[in-house]
């Protein structure tokens, strides 16, 4: 997969996030090539959240929990701060930043470091899932519920902050979509 830019210094350090990443054990893509201003990395496997949710037939616990992990990975190679009030976070939670492959998840697209909360990027990615369009909202509900119940207790979040920062996120798409 190539990704290129005007920016070279933004490709180097998209590569250099990348490998950092993966050599913490984060599922991203491997880095192949990286000069004037081309990013080459390694094909993964699956497909785009969004296009998994609007298609259906996934079992929503496996992916909330395949979510789960896969920010344990990126946590746990960038050190985040344990009790995941501050430090380091992903930040970039839309839904087309993680695939899917029926097992495992990825994360995709680094090109900035952020800084937050855990609960932050747990409630702002359940507020994407639950905007996607979807043939089966019942589904939908379970997979962002059980992500939001699973991150809670996987990194010890509290869930009404989660649900705060949700409703952050619903707020800013309003206004972003100008639907206030």
């Amino acid at each position: 997969m190539y990704k290129k830019t005007k920016d070279p210094q933004s490709v180097l350090l998209e590569a250099a996030f990348l490998r950092e990443l993966r050599a913490g054990g984060a599922a991203v893509p491997a880095v192949l090539a990286c000069r004037e201003g081309v990013l080459v990395m390694e094909v993964l496997p699956g497909e785009p959240l969004p296009d998994v949710i609007e298609r259906g037939g996934y079992d929503a616990g496996a992916l909330a929990g395949a979510l789960c992990e896969w920010f344990g990975g990126f946590y746990g190679a960038v050190a985040a701060v344990p009790d995941g009030t501050a430090g380091e976070a992903r930040g970039d939670v839309n839904g087309r930043n993680f695939l899917w492959d029926g097992a495992r998840v990825y994360g995709v697209d680094f090109e900035e470091r952020c800084f937050g909360s855990m609960a932050r990027d747990a409630g702002r990615l359940a507020a994407f899932i639950e905007t996607y369009e979807t043939r089966d909202l019942e589904r939908q509900g379970a997979l962002s519920a059980a992500f939001m119940r699973g991150f809670a207790e996987k990194f010890g979040c509290d869930f009404d902050e989660i649900l705060r920062e949700r409703e952050g996120e619903f707020e800013a798409m309003r206004r972003r979509r100008g639907t206030e």
